[in-house]
């Protein structure tokens, strides 16, 4: 098959740090690459920029916003006058036709032969895809889901653009339970192929020989509230009073709220406790985590947690806060721990950390639920089943 990538975010050393969704989405090209088909991304960000990533073209247009200041202006103006709320829907409503126009007119001049296009959730990017073509829209979580569920502040026209973009949409793949009951209520979604995200469990698996950093705890993601930077913190403080060799490590995007952590860990007098190591390749993040005695995720939302996945391929104990999508990964008490609280947080991670057969016991669990359930196979042939489901269904 020809298929296309549509999308803002996509992991590569060329292009701006970006999310799980890029993370997910470099993951998919190669291993459809790997299979035999031919993969394209078209990429909308802040760059203009085309290469090849092991078989993958990749093409990246700078977005309307990014090109045109007055448009970016005009959608910052409209947003804080609700008179102005119907011009700044359809300002948001013009990059996304700007989008389709640019994605067809790449097809067109390279003589692309698409079968199907794979889209995200957020920001409605879908919205104005040509129906000529059959597309799938991949939940990974919308920022209406963000707002409605995790407290996140969100603009309105992207709010509106995923509403519009959903009442087209006919294929659609929800990443977890929660992933399905969340957009049934938001957008009234009644049909879902329900596709759990997949790890590469040879490329995620245990050092056979780790060297574990001694009372290590690490927080892998971007640096913020919303992830629970500031939860990690919090515990942290009240576990390096029990255990005082503990560390913590940061693994992620540092974002302009490190500057209000970097203040907390200086005035608990713990800078020599606290490690970043900011955003890191693939590679090296293995490498890192390999090196965890304990991680922790203590999210404030997620459609399901990749990170998550990882680390427990990697045969890791983890903590993680009390969500849904958590709970479809996580068994407390057998695979890992769900916690409430942040007394729950240090009284679980106090149990990993001195009780070395408790970790251990965990940590194969944890593996042996990714490889049973999560793995990068499940995923690729539940997609291809479903890519050639639609196919057929739309001629």
């Amino acid at each position: 098959m020809n298929i296309l990538i549509l999308t803002r975010e996509y992991k590569s050393n060329k292009l701006p740090p970006c999310g799980g969704t890029g993370i997910f989405n470099t993951l998919l090209a190669k291993e459809l690459v790997k299979r035999g088909h031919q993969i394209y991304v078209f990429g909308v960000n802040k760059t203009n920029i085309d290469f090849d990533d092991e078989g993958v073209r990749v093409h990246y247009t700078k977005n309307l916003f990014k090109r045109n200041f007055l448009y970016d202006l005009f959608r910052s103006v409209t947003q804080k006058f609700p008179f102005l709320m119907s011009y700044h829907f359809k300002i948001h409503e013009k990059e996304k036709r700007d989008i389709s126009r640019r994605l067809f007119e790449y097809i067109e001049k390279n003589n692309l032969n698409i079968d199907m296009i794979e889209c995200h959730d957020f920001e409605g990017l879908s919205l104005f895809l040509d129906k000529k073509i059959p597309y799938v829209v991949r939940c990974h979580g919308s920022f209406s889901v963000l707002e409605k569920y995790f407290g996140y502040k969100v603009e309105a026209g992207r709010k509106h653009c995923e509403r519009e973009a959903f009442k087209k949409a006919k294929n659609v793949i929800a990443i977890s339970r929660f992933s399905e009951q969340v957009n049934r209520e938001l957008f009234g979604v009644s049909k879902f192929k329900l596709i759990y995200n997949g790890i590469n469990i040879q490329e995620f698996r245990p050092d056979s020989n780790p060297s574990i950093i001694p009372f290590s705890i690490f927080y892998i993601g971007n640096v913020t509230l919303e992830k629970g930077a500031d939860t990690a913190f919090r515990v942290f403080t009240r576990l390096v009073e029990k255990f005082p060799l503990a560390t913590l490590h940061f693994v992620g995007r540092e974002t302009p709220y490190k500057a209000t952590l970097d203040k907390e860990i200086q005035a608990q007098h713990l800078t020599d406790k606290v490690i970043f190591h900011g955003y890191q390749s693939k590679e090296n993040i293995i490498r890192l985590l390999n090196s965890a005695a304990v991680l922790i995720f203590p999210s404030k939302g997620e459609t399901l947690g990749l990170a998550l996945l990882e680390a427990m391929a990697l045969a890791k104990p983890v903590a993680a806060s009390n969500l849904d999508p958590f709970k479809e990964l996580i068994t407390s008490g057998e695979n890992g721990y769900i916690c409430d609280t942040d007394a729950d947080f240090v009284n679980r991670i106090s149990d990993i950390l001195t009780d070395t057969t408790l970790a251990e016991t965990l940590s194969k669990k944890a593996r042996k639920t990714v490889v049973d359930h999560f793995s990068v196979e499940k995923m690729m042939t539940e997609t291809l089943d479903y890519y050639t489901t639609v196919i057929q269904n739309h001629n």
